[in-house]
């Protein structure tokens, strides 16, 4: 392909070609699956533009294979538009068609060109839409398919009697009416036409009456051309990629009609069996697609990020304040260079110091934000890959996404794609009973499947929840024990928790053979070390005959967050500030021994005490326990709870780092580095604290025991 003086580039051209393209098929496939549940025709005209948008970009690039394919697909739903055809019929091939479109998007984002055999493809895919339109409303070969039938447009058979003899075989037909302003956008229209070598036949017309030689505008075109050539149309498309919405087409064949003619007889009749033509009048211009000024090559495609404006606006705004603070500063130093008395400028250095500090926290959380995506962009991918799992299993599964508009840091988001695909087949094949188990069972034939994300603080979760037959322990006891996962003693020995964490054991899996969908072995622990590799963790519960919950939790960004100090003798650690409800001091003993645990009141509420030492498993030495403990209560879950510290150590403002070693052990989010190089672990309360721990919503922990007392805090 080459480049046209004053166009843009031509890896700048597929660059904004494919960064449309991705999101016009990722919406039509998503409105193509709300189709197939129920025929909504403002659902069905959607994807018909979407279909038709991408057919009008496809068409200013030399892929043919693509355009026929799209054209067959923008045909097929316009049947089903002026009805047809039903909208429901035409949703297999054309999520076929939408495949093939993105997988060749891919494709010439990296190479600039369709991947070979895409033409066999395009052909198989082809050959669904005539199955569906009949003869009549499709081509019956590669050049022809899924083109519709007729007779020779009028425009058209005027020049072919004007003709005269011409070749045999197929003839295509042009009426090419360039805009008017084409001669300032670059077009010559006859240097066009003289670039077909077969052109049998040309007239020019003026598109339009003439106006007055007084009001004629002389760079104005006026101009239509009907050309006939035996090039064919994929030829002619290519020479008229660039205008490829000013111009229609007809392909031209002789049709046998009784007695061959006499030796001075005419030419055979003809009909039109290929017309690409929105109208017979000039279309509007084809739609441009949008720039993506991220998209330097289509190597870098993958790591191109769409980010609002006012974002950006924003960024540029707090640099210039901190500019401003940086010079504030700058003033404070040099009166102190100068002499100025070092206590009378404390007031101001503290003060720049607060602002710089507080611009900076905002510029760090500016600048993150700037990765974060809404998952729906993942979530969204997700219908599809279900109703097919379901259709092959011979299930019925419904699919519903909330919090898709939680927003997770790029990466991260886009390495949930595959645990959470896994997570959904598991659903459909493991969990949802075919539709006779569960009417049996009082349940709606149709399993419901939910994927749900929530933020928590700095963290995300991510949980896919089913209503189906649930874990059973037993049977997961008796599969581990016949893959020899683990001794007879140490099976034997495990409660319910960890027999059903040996899920995620590799290599173990519940299904009876293997099949296309799972008995591989493989899936859970995949899940589960995706999320540690993510930062995260991975748990599992289940109801018996109700079903499963399956979260992920995971970090949403490395955060500049706001942390509590605290000591456990000469080590330090940090707590999140978010979490962080208040911090008491309180006599020992207000606090009281119930069970085996320990509770205080605090401000009229029973609030179980923990140690922190004895959370994390730190050794201790045996020493008095001071007169007062120091608590820092927390929220925890749903409830709270006061965990017991040697001392606070104050406040820092840090970026809290995930890290994958550290994913797995619960109570630990990250760390932090601090301003005397060492390095701070940041504890994460959700995971610190068991299940049970805190004081739920309706009352206290502790078996719901109460106590007397008051706190003093």
């Amino acid at each position: 392909m080459t480049e046209t003086p004053g166009l843009p580039p031509v890896d700048d051209l597929i660059g904004d070609f494919a960064a449309e393209a991705r999101e016009l098929v990722e919406a039509a496939a998503e409105d193509l699956l709300a189709l197939d549940a129920a025929a909504d025709p403002a659902v069905l005209n959607r994807v018909f533009r979407a279909v038709h948008t991408l057919k009008g970009s496809v068409a200013l690039f030399d892929w043919p294979a693509m355009l026929a394919v799209l054209h067959a697909a923008e045909d097929g739903l316009s049947a089903a538009r002026a009805g047809r055809l039903p909208a429901a019929d035409l949703v297999d091939p054309s999520l076929a068609t939408l495949d093939a479109a993105g997988r060749w998007t891919e494709a010439i984002a990296a190479t600039g060109r369709l991947p070979d055999g895409a033409g066999a493809e395009a052909e198989r895919i082809l050959a669904r839409y005539r199955a569906l339109l009949g003869p009549d409303e499709a081509g019956s070969g590669p050049a022809t398919a899924g083109m519709p039938q007729g007779p020779v447009p009028r425009w058209a058979s005027d020049l072919l009697a004007e003709s005269g003899p011409h070749p045999d075989g197929p003839l295509t037909a042009l009426l090419y009416v360039p805009r008017a302003d084409c001669f300032f956008a670059g077009d010559d229209p006859l240097a066009l036409v003289r670039r077909l070598p077969g052109l049998v036949a040309l007239r020019l017309h003026p598109a339009a009456p003439w106006p007055p030689v007084e009001t004629l505008d002389v760079f104005a075109c006026n101009l239509a051309l009907t050309l006939l050539t035996t090039d064919a149309p994929a030829a002619v498309d290519a020479v008229f990629r660039l205008v490829r919405d000013q111009i229609t087409t007809a392909t031209i064949v002789a049709v046998p009609a009784g007695p061959a003619p006499d030796a001075a007889g005419g030419a055979a009749p003809v009909r039109a069996i290929d017309t690409d033509a929105a109208s017979d009048t000039a279309l509007a211009t084809a739609p441009v697609p949008e720039a993506d000024p991220g998209a330097d090559t289509a190597a870098t495609a993958d790591r191109t990020l769409r980010v609002d404006a006012a974002r950006v606006d924003a960024l540029v705004a707090l640099a210039d304040d901190l500019a401003a603070a940086r010079a504030a500063l700058g003033g404070v130093v040099a009166r102190a260079v100068a002499g100025d008395d070092l206590a009378g400028l404390l007031p101001a250095l503290r003060a720049s110091d607060e602002r710089i500090g507080r611009l900076s926290g905002e510029l760090h959380r500016e600048a993150v934000g700037l990765r974060l995506q809404p998952l729906a962009r993942i979530f969204r991918r997700f219908p599809r890959a279900l109703r097919d799992v379901a259709r092959h299993l011979g299930k019925e599964a419904t699919l519903t996404l909330a919090g898709e508009a939680t927003e997770l840091d790029r990466d991260v988001a886009e390495g949930l794609f595959e645990p959470l695909l896994h997570l959904l087949r598991n659903a459909v094949d493991h969990g949802i009973e075919p539709p006779e188990a569960r009417v049996r069972a009082g349940k709606p034939p149709a399993g419901r499947i939910v994927l749900r994300a929530e933020a928590r603080a700095e963290r995300v979760v991510v949980s896919v929840e089913d209503d189906g037959r649930g874990l059973d322990p037993a049977f997961i006891r008796r599969r581990a024990a016949e893959r020899g996962l683990m001794a007879p003693e140490a099976l034997a020995a495990l409660d319910e928790a960890g027999v059903i964490d040996l899920i995620f054991a590799p290599g173990f899996s519940t299904a009876a053979e293997v099949g296309a969908v799972s008995g591989r072995g493989v899936g859970m622990d995949a899940v589960r070390a995706a999320a540690t590799r993510l930062g995260g963790s991975c748990t599992v519960e289940s109801r018996p005959g109700r079903g499963s919950i399956v979260r992920l939790t995971l970090p949403r960004t490395q955060t500049l967050a706001r942390l509590l100090v605290v000591a456990i003798g000469p080590e330090r650690y940090g707590l999140p500030m978010e979490a962080v409800v208040e911090l008491a001091r309180v006599p020992r003993e207000r606090i009281q021994t119930l069970g085996a645990g320990a509770a205080t009141v605090l401000r009229g509420r029973t609030v179980p005490v923990l140690s922190l030492a004895a959370l994390l498993d730190l050794p201790r030495e045996e020493a008095p326990a001071p007169a007062e403990a120091r608590l820092a209560v927390l929220r925890a879950g749903d409830g709270l709870v006061a965990v017991e510290v040697d001392r606070f150590a104050g406040r820092l403002d840090g970026l809290v780092r995930p890290l994958p070693g550290l994913a797995a052990l619960p109570g630990l989010a990250g760390t932090v580095l601090t301003g005397d190089g060492r390095v701070l672990l940041v504890l994460d309360p959700e995971t610190l604290v068991e299940p049970g721990e805190g004081e739920g919503p309706d009352g206290p922990g502790l078996d719901g025991q109460e106590i007397d007392g008051e706190e003093r805090a």
